[in-house]
C-alpha cells in the first residue's frame, strides 16, 4: 500500500470516528430545541432540574388524589349525568383530567417532533375536557340543578384538570431533560453550550468594535 493510500485511509478512519461521537441530525435538532426551551444553565444542572420537576410532580399527584377522594369520592354527586355520552360526575372527575393529561402529552409530542396528527387529536381532547368542566355550571343556569351545586362541580373539575395539566407539563419536561441527559451520556463529546459561548463572544466583539 502506498503512502497516499495509507494517508487517505487514516483520514477516512478519523472522519468515521468523529461522526461516531455525535448523534444523528434529528437527535441533535430535537436536543437543541429542548435545551433552547427549558434553558438549563449548564450541563451539570440537568440532573437537578429533573429531580426538582419529578419531586413537584409527585407532590401534585399526592395532593390531587387527596383532593379527589375528599371532594368527589366522599361527596356522592353521582346524580349528575353529562349530556356528552352520559358519564356521571364521578366518572367525569377522572375522564376530564385524563383527557387533559393525554392532550398535553400529544400536544408536546406534536410541538417537539413537528407532527400534525397528534396536535389535532390533542385539540379534540382539550375541547372535550373544557366541555366537561363547564357543563355543570351551564346546566345549573338553564336546568333544574341548583346553581351552587353546579358551580361547586365546575370548580372541582377545574382544579382537578388544571393541576393535571401543570403536573403533565412538569412530567414531560423532566422526561425530555432525561432524554437529553441520556443522549449526552451516550455521546460525551456532545456539548450544547459551545454555540452559546461563540454567540456571546461574537456579541462582545461587535460591541467592542
Amino acid at each position: 500500500m502506498s503512502e497516499a493510500d495509507a494517508t487517505i485511509d487514516e483520514v477516512v478512519e478519523e472522519e468515521i470516528s468523529e461522526l461516531s461521537l455525535l448523534p444523528n441530525e434529528e437527535q441533535l435538532e430535537l436536543a437543541e430545541r429542548i435545551i433552547a426551551r427549558l434553558n438549563p444553565p449548564h450541563r451539570a444542572a440537568i440532573p437537578k432540574m429533573i429531580h426538582t420537576k419529578a419531586k413537584y410532580v409527585g407532590s401534585i399527584i399526592a395532593g390531587w388524589m387527596v383532593f379527589w377522594w375528599l371532594t368527589v369520592q366522599q361527596a356522592g354527586d353521582n346524580g349528575f349525568e353529562s349530556i356528552f355520552f352520559g358519564p356521571d360526575f364521578l366518572l367525569i372527575s377522572i375522564l376530564a383530567p385524563l383527557l387533559v393529561f393525554m392532550g398535553s402529552l400529544l400536544s408536546d409530542f406534536s410541538r417537539e417532533m413537528g407532527k400534525l396528527f397528534p396536535g389535532l387529536v390533542s385539540g379534540v381532547m382539550f375541547v372535550f375536557a373544557v366541555l366537561y368542566v363547564c357543563e355543570p355550571a351551564v346546566l345549573g343556569m338553564v336546568d333544574d340543578i341548583s346553581i351552587s351545586s353546579a358551580l361547586w362541580m365546575t370548580v372541582r373539575l377545574l382544579i382537578l384538570c388544571s393541576t393535571t395539566w401543570f403536573a403533565a407539563k412538569l412530567l414531560i419536561d423532566a422526561w425530555l431533560l432525561g432524554w437529553v441527559k441520556a443522549l449526552m451520556e451516550s455521546y460525551p463529546e456532545l456539548d450544547f453550550s459551545e454555540p452559546e459561548i461563540i454567540e456571546e463572544e461574537a456579541l462582545v466583539a461587535d460591541t467592542e468594535a
